[in-house]
């Protein structure tokens, strides 16, 4: 039974998995796209989520407050300017990065005004990391102008591609004429091949004939 079980440790203590989790938010308000594993990323996602919620309701408050200030209205204006810096502060307490912060308030909130939630997403990779071939995933924003471009790996042209592949058959053209006539030394060109190349076991000796 998972009674009282919240959230994954991650092999790491409070202050570690705290740190971590805070670093991998800000990286994502600032690039709106990492790459990470797949638990890390649930953990950061849950995170991710409540902070643009926060911005959410700090930048609408903040808007409201501008409007009753406009309007002569000082003292609601004032209860509404001290929520907005209550919202900034409790998520600068995660995000470190004031120009991180600004971001999200002044530029990734307003975007999700209308959005309910939702606002990252978990894309599967088909690779996995070498070392603990842990499965790799990409956490991103939704609807930013990053993750909607179409994420395309570079490839090499199609000239590339045939160019290389002339160099390498010009390559093996030249050694294979050098070894004809003579000017590369076959032997000393396998020593090096293999390290069992040349092997003898010490202190064995051809046994005698007739013996």
């Amino acid at each position: 039974m998972r009674h009282r079980f919240d959230h994954r440790k991650l092999g790491r203590k409070k202050p570690h998995r705290k740190a971590m989790l805070a670093n991998m938010v800000t990286s994502l308000f600032d690039k709106e796209r990492i790459q990470t594993t797949d638990e890390k990323a649930k953990e950061a996602r849950r995170e991710a989520e409540k902070l643009i919620t926060r911005a959410k309701k700090g930048h609408a408050a903040h808007k409201e407050h501008e409007t009753l200030k406009e309007a002569g209205k000082e003292a609601e204006s004032k209860n509404l300017q001290a929520v907005a810096l209550a919202h900034w502060r409790e998520a600068g307490r995660v995000v470190r990065n004031r120009l991180v912060l600004r971001k999200l308030f002044e530029e990734l909130a307003p975007q999700y005004m209308e959005r309910p939630g939702g606002y990252t997403r978990i894309v599967k990779l088909g690779n996995r990391r070498l070392g603990d071939n842990a499965r790799t995933v990409l956490l991103e924003l939704v609807g930013t102008k990053v993750t909607s471009a179409p994420l395309v790996r570079k490839a090499k042209k199609k000239g590339e591609k045939e160019e290389a592949a002339g160099e390498g058959k010009a390559k093996g053209k030249k050694k294979a004429k050098e070894k004809k006539e003579g000017k590369i030394d076959e032997k000393k060109e396998g020593r090096g091949k293999s390290k069992s190349a040349g092997y003898k076991r010490e202190g064995r000796q051809k046994r005698p004939a007739g013996a």
